[in-house]
């Protein structure tokens, strides 16, 4: 049989992951690319790559298949379930039995997504399905595997919703046949919708997943980086925080959040308009690690003030401009052709 080409690796690479706002795919070879010039690549398997804003777990994902040990952190149980089931797991996997236990009714009362979350949210086979997930989760004893189910449960919940905004809206009209109602930009992805928890498209979903799982070392820390970066040893930081002056993802995913954790979570600091100013602090404790990269938007900070921010700390900078669309599918096309993503690179010079 035919070895993948390195292009089919990477797109079943990126499947295995939720379709997250902000995600740096299509940015990780550039990345890596900076990382490369730095840190030759025949040194990666012995260096530690550190992600500390996992989020949808692009960058993490990318780094353990480069070889790297990676350690990511982050506060949100909607990106720890990322980081168990395929950064810190390099061998569990789910089964089509563990699949077709999933999609079976198992005769439960409701729970709290069907009783909170439909139909306002969900039809109320996905949210019995999502409730069935975290009863299954809670009850499995292997890590990886519970976090593997809760990662199915989350590609539900944002399949489940146009452009993966999950939220109330339109969609209690599918119980009640309401169809000419439903707007036409959802009515499809409602319709999709309703397919998701089929056994066969679960199944799908859930070899997606396992194609993210290969040999590799990771370990996930649910605490605030700039709290744990002082006991982090890492050769290499990359760094993707909120950014500031824009919608913060508390609010885009407060649905999510709510399903996991029972309630919403506070909005990052990073996000607010001088969130910016939060940068200095993380480099401040990250001036043990010796390789800098940055990511942020230009919505209210340049480019040279990045770079500032660096050699302030002692470090030569080389500054990358990207042309960036934060949800193209609605965004106005003067605010297309504005924004920006900034890749700064900072890193200490040979003694």
């Amino acid at each position: 049989m035919a070895s993948k080409s390195p292009k089919h690796r990477r797109l079943s690479l990126w499947a295995s992951l939720p379709a997250y706002l902000g995600g740096k795919r299509r940015l990780c070879p550039t990345i890596f690319r900076e990382v490369d010039r730095l840190l030759p690549r025949r040194e990666w398997a012995q260096r530690t790559f550190l992600d500390g804003f996992l989020g949808g777990g692009s960058v993490s994902l990318y780094a353990k298949a480069q070889g790297f040990r990676v350690v990511s952190t982050d506060i949100a149980d909607r990106a720890i379930v990322v980081g168990q089931a395929l950064i810190e797991n390099s061998r569990v996997r789910l089964s089509r039995e563990d699949v077709l236990q999933l999609a079976k009714d198992d005769g439960a009362a409701p729970g709290r997504v069907e009783n909170d979350y439909s139909p306002s949210t969900f039809t109320k086979d996905q949210a019995r399905f999502l409730d069935r997930c975290l009863r299954a989760a809670e009850a499995t004893p292997v890590q990886a595997k519970a976090a593997l189910i809760k990662l199915l449960a989350i590609r539900v919940a944002l399949m489940a919703h146009p452009m993966s905004q999950v939220r109330a809206g339109t969609i209690h009209r599918l119980e009640t046949g309401e169809y000419e109602s439903i707007t036409e930009s959802c009515l499809s992805g409602y319709v999709n919708g309703l397919r998701l928890t089929r056994p066969s498209k679960l199944w799908e979903l859930a070899q997606q997943s396992n194609a993210g799982v290969f040999l590799g070392q990771g370990e996930v820390i649910q605490r605030s980086v700039l709290e744990v970066l002082p006991e982090i040893q890492a050769d290499v930081a990359y760094f993707d925080p909120p950014y500031p002056g824009v919608m913060s993802y508390e609010k885009e995913y407060k649905v999510i959040d709510q399903i996991l954790e029972g309630s919403s979570r506070p909005t990052s600091p990073f996000t607010a308009k001088d969130g910016a100013n939060m940068i200095d602090e993380l480099f401040e404790r990250a001036q043990h690690i010796p390789i800098w990269l940055l990511s942020l938007g230009n919505a209210v900070v340049r480019i040279d003030e990045l770079e500032s921010k660096m050699t302030r700390f002692g470090r030569r900078t080389k500054a990358i401009e990207i042309d960036y669309q934060h949800l193209p599918a609605v965004a106005t096309e003067e605010k297309k052709r504005q924004n920006k993503e900034f890749l700064v690179v900072g890193w200490k010079e040979e003694p």
